[in-house]
């Protein structure tokens, strides 16, 4: 494989003048920008570019940081952000902090390392103090799914609480008075706590107790919705209706709802919150909280661009995204109003 050696070699100039006819940094004369020009098609040679990185301190890469990489949540996500990126001429570096500190820094270090042109964080285990000290840094950083204090310019966020409030009301307002909550065990989660709120919140407006005994809390994946659903079903306490932390928890919910006997909705109504893929193929299809993942990830896809290209940001109002309820066919309206 051909090296830069054997190409300015080969176009009879110096190395360093190769190096500035890959790297644009400086004029070179048009007869010898050429002969360097032929000798790297004719040897197919590839400046490695992770080297001018290093160099030059431009990759022209978007570094990408998400929650796991086989969720179909965050394929969403990925996909917004890889066609803005793309369509803007830049690469996308895509890894995974799966909501643990160590992994977080460990995926942050590995994009700074690789001298990413900007950031996209979705970074929900590193402290507050940890990100503003990222973002004070010299390479611009769009957080998503979360708003960091000071950098609220940068910050692409949900209102996690308006939307679990809006399922909880949903079921309520279909006559269900007795309805339970499966929420996410990553306490150091917000998202968790700020839906668990909603659920409390659309409560309250009913005049309806909170009760412990109706909230289980599991690792928010099909797995765990089973597991909590099952915890739920165990305990000495009725109820007609679950709201799910997200959709793969009520997947995993209704599985087991169904091998128990329980017929959805029938027996059991059932609201998730995402409104992932999988929503629209389950039987029945899933009544959910649509989570606008896919464009938020085109906006700071954008953000990320216009604040390289030295554009006018995106204001404010353009960040925070607002959900809404996507009524499908796991929900029935209760007669009984004293609840199951």
């Amino acid at each position: 494989m051909a090296n830069i050696k054997d190409v300015a070699r080969a176009a009879g100039v110096s190395v360093s003048t190769v190096s500035r006819v890959v790297n644009g940094s400086a004029k070179v004369a048009p007869e010898k920008r050429e002969a360097v020009l032929a000798a790297m098609s004719t040897m197919n040679y590839r400046p490695n570019s992770l080297a001018r990185a290093l160099v030059n301190r431009r990759s022209n890469c978007i570094g990408l940081m998400v929650g796991e990489l086989g969720s179909p949540f965050f394929a969403q996500m990925m996909a917004g952000v890889d066609d803005v990126v793309v369509q803007g001429g830049r690469h996308l570096m895509m890894t995974s902090g799966y909501n643990d500190p160590a992994r977080e820094e460990e995926a942050l270090d590995m994009l700074q390392q690789r001298q990413c042109d900007a950031l996209i964080l979705h970074a929900k285990a590193l402290s507050d103090e940890r990100l503003q000290e990222v973002a004070a840094g010299p390479v611009p950083v769009i957080f998503i799914n979360r708003l960091v204090p000071g950098y609220e310019s940068c910050s692409i966020y949900l209102d996690n609480q308006h939307g679990a409030y809006l399922a909880t009301r949903h079921l309520l307002g279909r006559g269900h008075r007795s309805v339970a909550f499966m929420c996410s065990s990553l306490t150091h989660v917000a998202d968790g706590h700020q839906r668990l709120a909603g659920y409390r919140q659309a409560l309250d407006e009913f005049d309806i107790e909170y009760d412990e005994r109706k909230v289980a809390w599991a690792f928010p994946n099909e797995d765990g919705g089973n597991e909590a659903m099952g915890e739920l079903l165990g305990r000495n306490v009725s109820f007609s209706a679950v709201m799910a932390y997200n959709d793969v928890m009520a997947a995993g919910a209704i599985g087991l709802l169904l091998d128990s006997g329980f017929e959805v909705p029938h027996h059991m109504s059932v609201v998730g919150f995402d409104d992932v893929v999988i929503t629209k193929y389950l039987r029945p299809r899933l009544t959910t909280v649509h989570y606008p993942i896919e464009e938020m990830g085109r906006t700071a896809a954008r953000l990320a661009l216009q604040i390289l290209e030295g554009k006018p940001r995106l204001p404010a109002a353009q960040l925070n995204f607002t959900p809404r309820l996507v009524v499908r066919h796991s929900v029935k309206t209760w007669r009984d109003q004293d609840g199951r």
